[in-house]
């Protein structure tokens, strides 16, 4: 699959983007746009590039302020809040599911906060998982909860040092 991953603009068609999920659906149709324009949120398109206006996947970065601190020794510490990137959005189109699109926009969401941090402080970069069963997905490429103590939050996070490392091993991988 040869994509290309961009910042969302006007010529990319929203409207027929189906992942599944009406809430993920509608924000990219309906707000993805406006916000990255604003400098709300950014909103990254993943398209083919023989297609480049088909919409396969998204994801959408954010600020975030961390009011209190993760589970991580380093940061109890430190006054808050804290800096940190978060993964408002990731959504992959129902026909393109199951062929590691999500894979690739996470990790270029983790990319994209390495240079954020390169830039500005960060510890890191934060989910918040719609649903239980997409903690597994996150869960293999090293994001933990950010509050294991309480189990009605789903927060996970990815500190900034292992953001780095994944980072660094994927560029040297051929």
């Amino acid at each position: 699959m040869s994509l290309i991953i961009e910042e969302i603009t006007r010529n990319h068609d929203r409207k027929i983007f189906d992942c599944g999920i009406g809430e993920l659906n509608r924000f990219l149709q309906q707000q993805a746009r406006q916000k990255s324009v604003k400098h709300i949120s950014k909103t990254y398109v993943a398209c083919q590039e023989s297609l480049s206006k088909t919409i396969t996947g998204y994801y959408t970065l954010t600020g975030y302020s961390v009011t209190v601190p993760p589970a991580h020794q380093y940061y109890q510490k430190y006054p808050h809040p804290l800096s940190a990137v978060k993964l408002a959005r990731l959504a992959v189109a129902t026909s393109y599911q199951g062929q590691r699109l999500g894979e690739m926009l996470l990790i270029d969401a983790i990319y994209r906060t390495v240079l954020v941090a390169d830039q500005i402080s960060t510890i890191g970069l934060f989910v918040d998982p719609m649903m239980a069963a997409v903690v597994s997905f996150y869960e293999q490429y090293g994001f933990c909860l950010a509050y294991p103590e309480d189990e009605t939050k789903l927060d996970m996070w990815l500190p900034i040092e292992t953001c780095i490392e994944l980072a660094s091993t994927l560029a040297k991988t051929p």
